[in-house]
């Protein structure tokens, strides 16, 4: 049964690269559809006492951005009046890392609460669940889990540093909606 799931590694892997392609070209584009369904990993919410306040512009909320210092720069980009998505500009040449989710912000009409959510990149959920999976089937030998897990915890460190930087995005937008 091993020697079997063994088999399918190499296709599994080919699966998440072609996932990778597939997400970036997505995030390139700005497709709508990419930015906002997904698996909610971070969720901010901003509440105002105004239903009528309209979400910030998304330049004014790049530009209120603090400097990236070597980072890749946040991008804001408008969906609708009611949703702006954000991401780190693509192919950055500095400090980088793989992003492990994507930005939405979004306003309910109806209460006036604005919520900054961060969704789970797809690449990172298959080559998750790939690692996952490599534990699972390895013979319990703790140096073949070795990589796997330094991997996971990698992947951690990269959604703590997102979660700082979200959280930035969050702090621009309450702040131009409090001028």
């Amino acid at each position: 049964m091993i020697e079997l799931a063994l088999q399918f590694i190499p296709y599994l892997f080919t699966f998440v690269f072609a996932a990778a392609i597939v997400e970036i070209i997505l995030s390139a584009r700005w497709s709508p559809l990419y930015f906002t369904c997904g698996i909610t990993i971070l969720k901010r919410t901003i509440t105002i006492k105004s239903t009528t306040a309209r979400l910030p512009d998304a330049a004014q909320i790049e530009a209120a951005l603090p400097s990236s210092g070597g980072r890749a720069p946040m991008l804001v980009r408008y969906i609708t009046n009611d949703c702006i998505v954000f991401r780190e500009k693509l192919f950055h040449l500095g400090i980088g890392y793989s992003p492990v989710m994507r930005g939405l912000i979004t306003r309910n009409p109806g209460t006036g609460e604005i919520r900054v959510r961060g969704l789970l990149n797809w690449y990172v959920l298959l080559f998750s669940s790939s690692f996952l999976f490599f534990i699972c089937i390895s013979p319990p030998d703790p140096a073949g889990i070795i990589i796997p897990l330094c991997m996971l915890v990698l992947l951690a460190y990269i959604y703590w540093m997102q979660n700082k930087r979200y959280r930035e995005v969050e702090d621009a937008v309450r702040k131009l909606l409090t001028e």
